[in-house]
């Protein structure tokens, strides 16, 4: 009986290589389809690729001329006016500034005492604070615009702070601050 098992068994097995080898046969088929397609894909991407970068590369020197530049850090500082000053807070100065009113332009005197220092590059700003008919009047400057026409520094004073705000609360001789000789 063991011998007949073993006999049925070997019959068996060979018809179920066989329909395996057609199974294999079929799905070779379709993985031959598949990696036709998949190479007909491959093609199509790289045609792409080829048009793209011929795309992007200019053909002559003027056109690589034109293209725009990426704005770095140093661009941003070169940008900053060089014709001003050194202030520091506690100076008392003397700012030209173009006005524009109604379509008529003038230039506009300011003079008061530099009381704060913002920032820097760029956007650095300058706050000035006067008084004018016992009314004190604080303004901020920018000091990299064009409006500005110029800056005279009158004298320095010492002081021992960066920001003068306390000066706000002071009046008459109180909030004079000493000259620097």
């Amino acid at each position: 009986m063991a011998t007949e098992k073993k006999d049925i068994e070997a019959k068996s097995q060979p018809e179920q290589k066989a329909s395996g080898t057609l199974q294999d046969k079929q799905a070779k088929g379709d993985m031959k389809a598949a990696s036709e397609k998949e190479s007909e894909k491959a093609e199509i991407k790289e045609e792409k690729k080829e048009v793209k970068t011929e795309e992007e590369k200019p053909e002559t020197e003027t056109e690589q001329k034109e293209a725009p530049e990426k704005s770095t850090v140093v661009d941003y500082f070169a940008e900053t006016r060089k014709d001003l000053p050194e202030l520091k807070p506690g100076d008392v100065i003397r700012v030209s500034y173009r006005v524009i009113e109604g379509g008529k332009e003038r230039i506009q005197v300011y003079e008061g005492t530099v009381i704060a220092l913002k920032n820097s590059g760029i956007s650095k700003t300058i706050t000035v604070r006067k008084t004018s008919f016992g009314i004190s009047v604080e303004r901020i400057f920018p000091l990299n615009s064009e409006l500005i026409q110029k800056i005279e520094v009158k004298k320095h004073s010492k002081v021992r702070r960066a920001k003068l705000y306390y000066l706000r609360k002071l009046k008459g001789k109180a909030a004079r601050l000493k000259e620097l000789r």
